[in-house]
């Protein structure tokens, strides 16, 4: 399944959070009832997706044989014949590099002050985020496109991770924390006129992970598509939630 460093995050979020000062703009303001709903909702997927997980089994080399490249759609083809390790480490960089991206706002007192609420909105969505990328791929078991590539090691293809393709974790993932910055900026400083320029910036780099997802044959078009649609409007849904809606 897919996993990050979740907890870890919001531990660094809070710490950070308790020495900042609390004044000036207050764009955020949640309800109990948002709260709850949110993070009930990320438990809730994530408990799922673990206790899905175990009944999922490996691909056999029987199930493999059997995989007929000939059904997959013409627009997910271009995964199936690529297999690059340097490619998959280079989107593990970047996947890595988004994780801080919200930590750039700290660099501004609108940053600094609204931190704990940021902390709140990241974890939320990040746990949502991630508890549907996991009952996602549980459920689909999708096989990846090295499956079909001859060059790939059969030890690879018989793990279990090997049917986890759709959608991309990797694509979902640097979209939320990458939107989710930008998302948070756009909101903290509205008349910035580098909004355009951290909009434009976030978008990037899940572009760059998902050509570099199907360049490494880890996921077709179509995963990193849906991976990366996903990730964006949990991104740009669970901060609009905060917006105004608990009582002043």
């Amino acid at each position: 399944m897919y996993r990050f460093p979740t907890l870890l995050y919001l531990f660094i979020f809070l710490l950070v959070g308790q020495v900042l000062p609390g004044q000036g703009l207050r764009p955020y303001n949640p309800s109990n009832g948002t709260n709850a709903a949110l993070l009930g909702l990320g438990g809730s997927l994530t408990v799922t997706s673990v206790l899905l997980d175990r009944r999922v089994t490996p691909l056999t080399e029987d199930d493999i044989g059997i995989l007929e490249i000939d059904r997959i759609p013409g627009i997910d083809m271009f995964s199936t014949r690529h297999l690059s390790l340097r490619a998959d480490e280079a989107t593990d960089k970047i996947l890595l590099a988004s994780f801080a991206s919200p930590f750039f706002l700290l660099l501004d007192r609108p940053g600094r002050e609204n931190f704990n609420s940021a902390a709140l909105i990241v974890f939320q969505g990040a746990m949502i985020n991630s508890g549907l990328i996991n009952l996602t791929k549980v459920l689909v078991r999708r096989p990846r496109p090295y499956n079909y590539n001859t060059d790939a090691p059969l030890d690879t293809k018989l793990k279990k991770s090997s049917r986890y393709s759709f959608f991309s974790g990797h694509s979902a993932t640097t979209a939320y924390f990458a939107i989710t910055s930008a998302k948070l900026y756009n909101d903290l400083y509205p008349n910035s006129n580098a909004r355009p320029y951290v909009w434009l910036g976030a978008a990037l780099l899940p572009a760059a992970v998902s050509y570099g997802r199907m360049r490494a044959g880890r996921h077709f078009f179509t995963d990193v598509l849906v991976g990366t649609a996903v990730g964006t409007i949990i991104a740009l849904v669970v901060p609009t939630l905060h917006k105004g809606s608990g009582e002043n």
